[in-house]
């Protein structure tokens, strides 16, 4: 095929981007160049492909000036948006951009913009591949992120993308296993993308540990993966503060549990369960929890499970304002809460705990925590 009719893919990072420029081949000829590459004599044929972030000046500035060439201006442009935010879709727009589409578009989405420019003599068809456990996880952030930043504008994400986001977490543990899933999302800076994931990651852990149906696990995947999606909502002031918050603070943080189930009774499209396991992962046995103090029967399988996931994350996570607590030491805490946690399944987790046993800084608790409290987990 001819140069003409060939797709030049620009990546910041043409590593991440491997598995897409292997999906565009199988739709035609794909040229990969990286976003700082010298000395190419790529040149764009019947459509661009930009894999690039937009939030670094010098990246925005640099594909403007690849986007800028002569052969580019008359060139068909597909965006590919890491977060699909609205800063992001108006910097892609300013840059040239024509078709603008999220991180995990599908390659069909693609060929149906352009068809009219690389017409095909045969139907597209997804290849059938599987990604690294690196890519997994990427993907799976890429996916969460473009969900949560959905959330928090008001606009709708369908079940579908929360579906795909399950999908590439369970992939990611399956062939990378829960350690590899920790080092990788402990790395990530933003701490609610970082929370949420490493729930999700520990849940899909635990559900396969405990030899749950495939459709179980996806099940329990996927109601970890938008527990907090009511953060969304919180200001971003109480979100992202570097310091305890004040018990004004822990109020509103706390009506996260109810916005986040709100959101998503909306739609209409979401199991009872699920709904359940957004509304009252912080509801306990006892009834010490919130947002209603319901205890024992009240609290249903899932929800039990999923809290003991998300306190075990809020222990091991790195925060500004305290520090991380070790995997062993962090077990202990979800033992000694016996009575406010399903005591089957905090025995049933030990082999998770075992299992993500990866070093961090410290492994003992910060001097303002001493035990499980609202100062750990909000």
């Amino acid at each position: 095929m001819s140069s003409d009719r060939a797709i030049l893919l620009i990546s910041d990072r043409p590593d991440r981007s491997r598995e897409l420029a292997h999906r565009l081949r199988s739709l035609c000829a794909c040229q990969t160049i990286g976003l700082y590459e010298q000395h190419t004599t790529a040149q764009p044929g019947a459509a661009v492909v930009t894999d690039v972030g937009f939030r670094n000046p010098a990246d925005i500035e640099r594909l403007r000036q690849l986007l800028s060439q002569p052969r580019a201006i008359a060139t068909p442009i597909v965006a590919i948006l890491r977060d699909n935010s609205h800063l992001e879709r108006v910097q892609a727009v300013a840059v040239g951009a024509t078709f603008l589409f999220p991180a995990d578009v599908s390659v069909s989405d693609i060929a149906a913009v352009l068809a009219p420019i690389i017409p095909s003599t045969t139907p597209w068809v997804e290849p059938a591949t599987s990604l690294a456990p690196g890519q997994n996880i990427e993907q799976a952030r890429v996916q969460f992120g473009t969900i949560f930043s959905a959330a928090a504008r008001g606009e709708g994400f369908s079940r579908t993308s929360v579906d795909n986001a399950a999908a590439s977490v369970m992939a990611a543990i399956a062939e990378g296993g829960i350690r590899q899933w920790l080092e990788v999302v402990w790395t990530y800076d933003e701490a609610t993308y970082q929370h949420c994931l490493l729930v999700t990651g520990l849940a899909a852990e635990f559900a396969s540990s405990l030899h749950f149906a495939k459709h179980d696990q996806k099940h329990v995947t996927r109601a970890a993966l938008l527990h907090d999606l009511g953060k969304a909502k919180i200001p971003l002031a109480i979100l992202n503060k570097s310091g305890a918050l004040t018990s004004e603070e822990v109020e509103i943080m706390q009506t996260r549990a109810r916005i986040g189930y709100e959101l998503l009774r909306g739609r209409g499209d979401y199991e009872p369960e699920l709904l359940e396991v957004v509304l009252r992962h912080h509801e306990l046995l006892d009834g010490s929890g919130y947002p209603d103090g319901l205890a024992g029967p009240q609290i249903n399988d899932l929800v039990r499970l999923v809290t003991i996931c998300d306190i075990y994350a809020a222990l091991i996570e790195r925060r500004s304002y305290r520090q991380a607590i070790g995997p062993a030491a962090a077990f202990k805490i979800l033992q000694e809460m016996e009575g406010k946690l399903e005591g089957a399944l905090v025995r049933a987790f030990a082999q998770v705990a075992e299992k993500s046993a990866v070093p961090v800084a410290n492994d003992r608790l910060g001097p303002a925590c001493p035990h499980y409290s609202r100062s750990i987990y909000y």
